[in-house]
């Protein structure tokens, strides 16, 4: 999953994150800055676990302020479950208007 912290008319923070029942895994952390193009990819940092120990937990903290935090992971995963039902569903309906027109 992605997360983007922006703020308004300047870069944003991008977080790969994995979501498990109880706890929220940082994967990655790139700053985006919304101006550039396709082909100017950024450097997307060093590997998050590689990051100093008080560093993750300053970003584990930075989002747990923002609601983003292991008690949300639950909210988060049925979401997920329940949008990419309805995308299939939608996408099923699509496919069946094609396939009869």
């Amino acid at each position: 999953m992605v997360i983007k912290v922006s703020k308004t008319g300047g870069p944003c923070l991008e977080f790969g994150v994995t979501a498990y029942a109880d706890e929220i895994v940082i994967d990655s952390l790139s700053v985006k800055d919304p101006d550039m193009t396709e082909d100017q990819l950024p450097y997307e940092g060093p590997r998050f676990d590689e990051l100093d120990e008080n560093l993750q937990k300053a970003f584990h903290k930075y989002l747990e302020i923002r609601g983003i935090k292991p008690s949300a992971t639950n909210f988060l995963h049925e979401y997920m479950i329940n949008k990419e039902h309805k995308e299939y569903t939608n996408w099923l309906k699509n496919l069946k208007k094609f396939v009869e027109a």
